[in-house]
């Protein structure tokens, strides 16, 4: 019996690019927490700020691991996506 894989979602173990969009502000030092990710923070007045995460990780681990920081420090997310 063969196994397919799914052609719509990342390769395990390929890098992948991926923005993780949050709300509020991150500093800087997540950089080094989101493995490197670049990230930015956008701000339109009379509305919360989003920050946005954007760079390639290794694997779904990885993104995992980015996630639960997130989910760990209580950060709220708004979106994921692959962006290859």
């Amino acid at each position: 019996m063969t196994s397919q894989s799914d052609a719509s979602g990342p390769d395990r173990g390929t890098d992948t690019t991926y923005r993780i969009r949050v709300t509020g502000t991150l500093g800087e030092e997540w950089s080094t927490r989101a493995q490197g990710m670049t990230i930015a923070v956008f701000r339109r007045e009379g509305e919360r700020s989003i920050t946005e995460l954007t760079g390639r990780l290794p694997d779904q681990t990885a993104l995992m691991g980015v996630l639960g920081a997130l989910y760990n420090r209580g950060v709220r997310l708004v979106s994921v996506e692959c962006i290859e």
